[in-house]
């Protein structure tokens, strides 16, 4: 009678399965694999819906940051498109950077995160020895660009923490090898940044931590004894400091001159706006209004049909990079699409709070829109990772862990006996039984 033949294994992952997923029977009856984490699924075209939303966000923010800056650009400068100009450079080369990074295997960057959080740490400690600027460090001078560190630091600690979790899958759960080496990392990133005087960031780079934790399967309890005990920083850091607590209080009191000045271009808007290049709160009334308050010239000109149309690509963005994350190859790539997309939309909730004076200001730009060269392209990057994930690349060579890991383990035994001081061991002949 034949034998019934056994199904054939399943693809394997990266680390164990997610704690709800389908349980792997070897019998004859199998449950279907979850879409996600399967390393044989196919290579498709990049989520055109995200390519839609980033452009038709950059191509505003275009438009934007030369009808908010035209005025100050001609005082300052003694010319109109002074700003424009230099954000069109850095628009060019995002876009550049965004089809460039789209089209890798987006599982380099595990193999190579350590590194490329070791050159941000770098960074990061480099520009506290450089002069301030506004009471603050935050930029190095590179030439004619001012790179922000702390820019770079929101993409590598999602690629970093990304990587780290795939690798230890359900040891997350446990908090000496999961938990902590996470939280230590993130921890003295968070700090860099904060030395630079740059809270909101701080802030962001701890909620990217807990979202990844989460989605990740830690415990909760760790989680909340975490944020526990980081709170009473955050408290010190805001009474603690100036002029933080001087906009508290502002807060507080119903709102600073720049909130105020933000909400009379908003509310003058209306519905359909004063059109565009017709805002009045921009003629030096309204400080910042091309970087941080770009949103506020936005509800002057295009009213609250233009934030609305903001809102919709921005949701649309964070919406379908969850998408990419869901139909993810591999846990790596699921965990750094739901990274970036929380990047994009915790920082647009903060800027959005900020403006309609929900929250205290936050020094935050809003991605795409906000005159910047390092946040323009380091979103842009960010997109282009998002679209990698998204079109689930086949495994480069060079993206292969497997064998580098094998080649470390063999030079481990190599090196733990000398070859001159192994011993050959020749068969000997068994002994023949004495009659």
């Amino acid at each position: 009678m034949p034998t019934p033949s056994r199904p054939a294994p399943a693809p394997a992952t990266d680390g164990p399965a997610p704690t709800g997923a389908p349980a792997r029977h070897d019998g004859p009856r199998t449950e279907r694999p979850p879409p996600s984490w399967n390393a044989a699924a196919p290579e498709v075209p990049a989520d055109p819906w995200i390519v839609i939303a980033a452009l038709g966000l950059l191509t505003l923010g275009l438009v934007m940051v030369y009808s908010a800056s035209a005025w100050i650009a001609r005082e300052v400068h003694g010319d109109y498109t002074y700003f424009f100009r230099r954000q069109a450079i850095f628009a060019g080369l995002g876009v550049v950077a965004m089809v460039a990074v789209s089209r890798i295997d987006y599982r380099v960057l595990r193999r190579f995160a350590p590194q490329v959080m070791l050159a941000v740490l770098v960074l990061l400690v480099a520009v506290l020895f450089t002069r301030e600027v506004n009471g603050a460090r935050r930029w190095l001078r590179l030439g004619p660009v001012n790179l922000q560190p702390s820019e770079l630091a929101k993409v590598a600690l999602a690629i970093f923490l990304s990587a780290l979790l795939a690798r230890q899958g359900e040891q997350v759960r446990s908090f000496r090898t999961g938990f902590l080496p996470i939280v230590t990392v993130a921890g003295i990133t968070m700090t860099l940044v904060l030395l630079e005087r740059d809270l909101g960031t701080t802030l962001l780079l701890g909620a990217l931590t807990v979202l990844l934790l989460f989605v990740a399967g830690t415990r909760l309890v760790y989680v909340v004894a975490g944020t526990l005990a980081a709170a009473p920083i955050v408290w010190s850091q805001i009474v603690g400091v100036a002029y933080r607590r001087a906009r508290l209080e502002a807060f507080l009191e119903s709102g600073g001159y720049q909130v105020k000045q933000a909400l009379i271009a908003v509310g003058s808007g209306g519905w359909s706006g004063l059109g565009l290049g017709e805002g009045r709160q921009k003629l030096g009334f309204l400080p910042e209004n091309h970087t941080d308050f770009i949103l506020a010239t936005i509800g002057e000109e295009l009213g609250l049909i233009g934030i609305g149309l903001v809102v919709t690509g921005y949701a649309v963005l964070v919406v379908r990079g969850l998408v990419a994350a869901r139909f993810a190859p591999d846990r790596f790539g699921t965990y750094l699409a739901v990274g970036l997309s929380s990047l994009f939309g915790l920082q647009v909730l903060v800027n959005m709070a900020v403006v309609l004076d929900l929250v205290p200001a936050k020094g935050i730009t809003l991605p795409f829109l906000s005159y910047g060269g390092s946040s323009l392209l380091v979103s842009l990057m960010a997109t282009g990772l998002l679209l990698s994930v998204s079109r689930r690349p086949a495994p480069w060579r060079l993206s292969d862990q497997r064998r580098a890991r094998s080649r470390a383990r063999r030079g481990t035994r190599r090196g733990s006996r000398p070859r001159a001081n192994r011993r050959r061991t020749t068969p000997q002949p068994a002994p023949v039984p004495a009659r």
